[in-house]
């Protein structure tokens, strides 16, 4: 009887060590760490045999679970450049913060996103994506855009769209601001507004 007594408590003990690393096995640890970090980040994507973009990075934390929700994060913010068919340099994206999505390849930048074309022309937002299959950028957060030069800044209240380039832009609900003669004036539209290359044509 003192025997069996004794056998209780180490039972007992090991019962409770199986279930803790039951309750471990079933915690997905992937989902909440990243399986690599990668400090000074310098990646080059490429498409049929041609550099399309260029990230840049303090940090990215590499989140793969082999499934559609495999991502890279880039928590200290990032530096994208795209380039055209003839490798030129067309557009720059840079953000405090951004995710992106591998196997959907679309980025979503926040906080400070800032993106600049060949001409000077400069969008600035606080949330933007990229989608390369689709070869856009589009957001439904306000933005405004400065072109060089003449001074026009457009502010785009809700929704704006254009391609990879950041040529061919469009805005739904702006108000524009021009400069003329070192005056400022003020012009409301409730439509959209199309740029096409360097022109921007208004309604």
């Amino acid at each position: 009887m003192k025997y069996r007594l004794l056998l209780l408590p180490a039972f007992l003990t090991l019962a409770s060590c199986s279930s803790k690393m039951e309750q471990l096995n079933n915690y997905n640890i992937d989902a909440t760490f990243p399986q690599q970090t990668v400090d000074n980040l310098d990646l080059k994507y490429y498409s049929s045999h041609k550099m399309k973009t260029i990230v840049t990075a303090p940090q990215a934390d590499d989140y793969d679970h082999g499934d559609l929700a495999a991502y890279l994060e880039f928590p200290k913010g990032v530096d994208v450049i795209f380039f055209d068919e003839e490798l030129k340099q067309k557009s720059r994206l840079t953000a405090d913060y951004a995710i992106y999505y591998k196997k959907k390849k679309l980025y979503e930048a926040r906080r400070n996103v800032v993106i600049t074309n060949d001409d000077g022309t400069t969008l600035k937002t606080e949330q933007i994506f990229c989608d390369e299959n689709k070869q856009k950028i589009f957001s439904v957060k306000r933005v405004s855009v400065a072109q060089p030069g003449d001074g026009f800044v457009i502010d785009g209240k809700s929704g704006f769209e254009s391609d990879l380039t950041f040529k061919n832009y469009k805005f739904l609900d702006v108000n524009g601001v021009v400069q003329l003669k070192n005056e400022y004036q003020e012009l409301n539209m409730s439509s959209s507004v199309v740029s096409d290359s360097t022109n921007t044509q208004q309604p």
